[in-house]
């Protein structure tokens, strides 16, 4: 079995994988002894039997951002990257007056009003998730008991490129854009509720328009800059 001893405990015993009969994956349904089946099925054969002993597995899922249907048929480009321009000179224009409620209001209506188009319209645009990514997550727990081994003289597959870095970046900036965006709306629905008495009630509504700003900031220097300046060209 190739896979390191498992700890001691009372219930967890380092030969169990050895004396375990474990499926060939060739077809046949039979039972058939480590040798005559694949290393792939002999290690997760393994893996079962270790998740069985020690109870809940340490390593978990990398939980992928949730599909939006986003087509990604113009991806990375000017066109794409309209709509979140557009997008952030609404939130500035909502941030420029927050204590007019109702321009704040009909400024951050011009973003999509609820979270999956929000994100759409960031996924349109950005990196999209890569077949490594999806792997890593759909088999988590072998990646951390292989310790990413991906063969021999090979960087671990847990390497991050280029591109996985950007899109973790993007997919970040974008919810934390939604999260201050869907803030602002709900302090600007209390407040037209409950009128405030002084300016300091509006700290509230502020501070949320506040890290709006930032989470569009942050992914706008994400893009090109060239294409940042074209697209905001485009919107006049």
């Amino acid at each position: 079995c190739l896979i390191a001893p498992l700890p001691r405990s009372a219930t967890a015993d380092p030969l169990l994988c050895r004396r375990l009969p474990i499926p060939c994956s060739t077809g046949n349904t039979g039972m058939r002894p480590a040798t005559a089946c694949s290393r792939q099925s002999a290690l997760r054969a393994c893996l079962a039997a270790a998740a069985a002993a020690i109870g809940s597995p340490p390593a978990t899922a990398r939980n992928l951002p949730q599909p939006t249907a986003a087509s990604g048929a113009a991806r990375g480009t000017v066109e794409a990257l309209r709509p979140i321009v557009r997008s952030a000179a609404a939130v500035a224009a909502a941030a420029a007056a927050p204590s007019d409620l109702d321009a704040c209001a009909a400024a951050l209506a011009r973003l999509p009003d609820s979270e999956t188009p929000f994100k759409r319209l960031f996924d349109e645009y950005s990196e999209g998730v890569s077949y490594k990514q999806t792997y890593l997550d759909q088999n988590a727990f072998l990646v951390y008991y292989t310790r990413g081994f991906d063969g021999a003289g090979r960087p671990s597959i847990e390497a991050e490129s280029a591109g996985e870095a950007l899109q973790k970046a993007q997919y970040g900036a974008r919810n934390d854009a939604w999260i201050a965006v869907d803030d602002a709306r709900q302090e600007v629905q209390f407040l037209r509720a409950h009128p405030p008495a002084d300016a300091d009630e509006y700290s509230e509504l502020r501070d949320a328009l506040r890290r709006a700003r930032a989470a569009f900031d942050s992914y706008l220097a994400l893009a090109p800059a060239e294409q940042v300046s074209a697209a905001r060209e485009a919107e006049g």
